[in-house]
């Protein structure tokens, strides 16, 4: 049986330690004089089959088990204090997301992220992952609702209004098979100003962003089975319109959908993508779900506004591939997250 590959202690390493966990990955020789290989769009295949085979073993076999079953129970770096005085084991999936969540505050803290005053990041805490959707009775939809004043039709409160954020961020909305950003951004908002943005797939296979509060989201299974925020279905069923196929710029006013019955408003800033992924490679290159729709979307602007996007990606270290398979289309990643720390590619 192999044994997953986070054999360390979960609070081995104190706050100092974490600060230096971004790692520059130089790779601006490798790109000088690159040239594309024609067989990267094979070997992407090949690469993007076996990540979502090794995906599901890690899932399905690895994260729901103990952090170690033969460490001793005198180790307490491996069990969580309960409220009635005894003791929990760690899972591998709650030292993942424990990692994951603070590799992404010292990155959001190096980017300067606009900060909550008073609020200091505790590096020792440790999560337990918990899966962020749960179904909505019908009886509950109505509180959601009446949150935003949809049955009166008039403006409602959402947390953008006077956001104190300096970026506009932009998630996804993760499957079960997906890396939780979900989870990570609640857990992260209590020290950072947010101005929320998903991705909405059109028919015509763009992307353009809608406005997501954080904590008043009623989310409804869409196209392909992606979830969607339910008020974005409300914006289209009141006659909104769906400007996803005359995209020019990504997360700007031409692509972002604002109504005053939601009291949405867009501020230009530099905005942060969280863009999801099957694999990635030490070349700053990702496999997506192979329908192109962020290089698309973040290459419209043209090279100069690609730019202006601090493009991040969250995964695993087992999901790393030595290889490389940049097709001209595609666009690089700046960093990626995973347990072990941050690569910042600089290109």
């Amino acid at each position: 049986m192999w044994e997953y590959p986070f054999g360390q202690q979960i609070n081995a390493r104190g706050e100092e330690d974490y600060a230096k966990c971004i790692t520059p990955v130089d790779l601006r020789d490798h790109y000088k004089s690159y040239k594309h290989s024609s067989s990267s769009k094979q070997v992407k295949q090949v690469v993007r089959r076996n990540a979502k085979q090794v995906r599901d073993v890690v899932l399905t076999s690895w994260l729901p088990q103990r952090m170690d079953p033969h460490i001793s129970s005198k180790n307490a770096n491996f069990y969580l204090n309960t409220p009635k005085g005894g003791r929990n084991a760690i899972l591998y999936v709650d030292f993942v997301y424990t990692q994951l969540i603070r590799h992404t505050y010292v990155l959001l803290h190096s980017l300067n992220v606009s900060k909550r005053k008073g609020k200091k990041f505790n590096f020792s805490k440790i999560f337990t992952y918990k899966y962020n959707y749960k179904p909505c009775e019908e009886h509950q939809v109505g509180k959601y609702l009446d949150h935003y004043n949809i049955s009166s039709d008039l403006a409602g409160e959402t947390a953008q209004r006077g956001s104190k954020a300096n970026f506009n961020m932009c998630i996804y909305l993760p499957t079960e098979k997906e890396v939780d950003i979900l989870f990570i951004v609640q857990k992260l908002h209590k020290y950072f100003h947010f101005n929320l943005y998903v991705p909405i797939t059109t028919e015509e296979n763009s992307l353009f962003f809608f406005p997501f509060d954080l904590h008043n989201n009623l989310l409804v299974k869409h196209r392909f089975g992606i979830f969607v925020p339910y008020l974005y279905l409300h914006h289209c069923a009141e006659g909104g319109t769906n400007r996803g196929s005359s995209l020019h710029l990504n997360l700007s006013p031409s692509n972002l959908v604002t109504d005053t019955l939601y009291d949405f408003s867009f501020t230009e800033r530099e905005n942060i993508f969280f863009i999801p992924l099957l694999a990635y490679n030490n070349y700053g290159a990702r496999v997506g779900s192979g329908k192109g729709y962020y290089d698309r979307a973040l290459r419209q602007g043209g090279e100069e506004e690609e730019k202006k996007n601090v493009k991040v990606s969250l995964s695993l270290e087992v999901l790393l591939y030595e290889i490389d398979f940049l097709e001209p289309t595609d666009i690089l990643l700046d960093y990626v997250v995973n347990e072990r720390g941050v690569y910042h590619f600089v290109s």
